[in-house]
């Protein structure tokens, strides 16, 4: 007789430790394929955290046009170098010029296929959008890669109704050869702009730089931190660490550390995180956060990204982005999406989040109560209550041990109420397997053990 037996907890292990193992998010990998619009796949992935709690997505490459049920593109489809989308709640909208049967990059160029426009980082200042843009020409090297840096561009656009307004290019790179936008960052009155330096363009090795201008004008004369103070000079930027970063990577505050995540150079399957007291550096405390999985052949992963305004009781979201053979995109848009996960504090730094903290932030959980299982211990099926208190975006998920997702519930906005789903486990392996629920934002977890 096969026994499943439940046990209560929030984020807590069997042994009553925090858990601390990165997992996929589900939800946050349904909610950015919804519909939207027109963007069906894309990479880059760079998040913007808006007023009124939303985001805007901002995409590299961009395929817009319908996905089939069985994730192949339908005819008619076409790619544009840049589109964003926007995150109100459970809505999401697409931006990018053109129409859906002819559409064009939401910042184009004279030429899209000759001189084009990379997303990076932005913000919002005085009422005006203001997103970093990484100009590239075409250029020699092998299929996919033949194209090089040529500018930083400041694209400016009125909010919140994002109508552009202009484009501006920044005199830096000729001086420093620094590409900057990879994270904006604003912290005691200066609006910090984080960049990277490639020292080898063949191998692409970069390092981290860093400049900064005060709140509020972002076209202000800048000033570069020189490995010791700031400076005027672009000239004097030095790199801040002697870690090595991908050509995207994001940093940001929680309590007194700031944290940095990357991928590792060059197109390593490995997500790291490095910790610092000082926005400048020095970086330290390496974690190797996530190995991510190569789902279908020929692809690869590339350019993590963390997303801190979505952080949920005690975790941090993070992407990345997945690519392959660009005819493969055509038979499986699934090929060129990003994937969420979720991380753990307490892996980036196990001071981070104590047990006092995690029952505090579930006593602010009051959207969704989930309830123990019935019965308990299960022969064949088992029967998971929750209660909705007010309208939310609601989803159940069923891991492993190893973070794998199993099995996958509602994914969909419900009004309150008290739910109910009965769930089949006579095919699960033996094994430790976790049972969540995520309510737009807020993740409950409970451990579910079969013997």
């Amino acid at each position: 007789m096969k026994n499943y037996l439940l046990f209560l907890g929030l984020l807590l292990g069997l042994s009553g430790q925090v858990f601390s193992q990165a997992i996929s998010d589900s939800a946050f990998n349904s909610q950015i394929r919804k519909v939207n619009g027109g963007w069906i796949a894309g990479d880059a992935t760079f998040s913007i955290a808006l007023p009124g709690q939303k985001t805007l997505w901002l995409f590299g490459d961009s395929f817009i046009g319908t996905a089939k049920p069985d994730n192949s593109i339908a005819s008619g489809a076409k790619m544009i170098r840049n589109c964003v989308v926007l995150q109100d709640g459970d809505s999401m909208r697409a931006f990018f010029g053109g129409t859906f049967q002819n559409p064009v990059s939401f910042v184009t160029s004279a030429n899209d296929n000759a001189d084009w426009f990379w997303p990076e980082h932005g913000l919002v200042e005085n009422d005006t959008l203001k997103i970093f843009l990484s100009e590239f020409v075409t250029a020699s090297g092998p299929a996919g890669f033949n194209f090089k840096y040529k500018a930083a561009v400041l694209a400016r656009f009125t909010y919140p109704d994002i109508t552009f307004i202009d484009k501006i290019t920044l005199p830096y790179y000729d001086l420093n050869k620094v590409c900057y936008g990879n994270t904006v960052l604003e912290e005691n009155g200066y609006t910090y702009i984080f960049g990277r330096q490639e020292l080898d363009t063949v191998s692409h090795i970069s390092y981290p730089h860093i400049a900064r201008v005060p709140s509020g004008n972002i076209l202000a004369p800048w000033e570069f931190y020189n490995g010791i103070s700031w400076s005027s000079s672009p000239n004097d930027s030095r790199r801040i660490s002697v870690v090595a970063v991908s050509q995207q990577y994001g940093v940001f505050k929680l309590n007194n550390t700031y944290i940095m995540v990357t991928q590792e150079i060059w197109l390593s399957s490995k997500i790291y995180s490095y910790t610092s007291k000082h926005i400048e550096g020095p970086w330290s405390n390496k974690v190797l956060l996530y190995t991510t999985p190569i789902l279908f052949a020929n692809t690869f992963t590339y350019n993590a990204f963390p997303h801190p305004q979505f952080n949920e009781n005690g975790k941090l979201l993070i992407s990345y982005n997945s690519n392959g053979n660009f005819a493969d995109i055509f038979k499986n848009v699934e090929v060129y999406r990003p994937r969420f996960i979720r991380v753990p504090f307490t892996m980036i730094d196990p001071t981070y989040t104590s047990i006092n903290e995690l029952q505090k932030n579930r006593n602010n959980s009051d959207a969704v109560i989930l309830s123990q299982n019935y019965p308990n211990p299960v022969e064949r099926t088992t029967k998971i209550k929750f209660t909705v208190t007010k309208k939310s975006f609601v989803s159940l998920h069923l891991n492993n041990i190893e973070g794998k997702e199993i099995k996958s519930y509602y994914n969909t906005m419900l009004a309150p109420g008290t739910y109910d789903i009965d769930i089949d486990v006579q095919d699960l392996k033996p094994g430790v397997y976790f049972y969540s629920i995520n309510n737009s934002g807020f993740k409950l977890i409970k451990n579910k053990c079969r013997e």
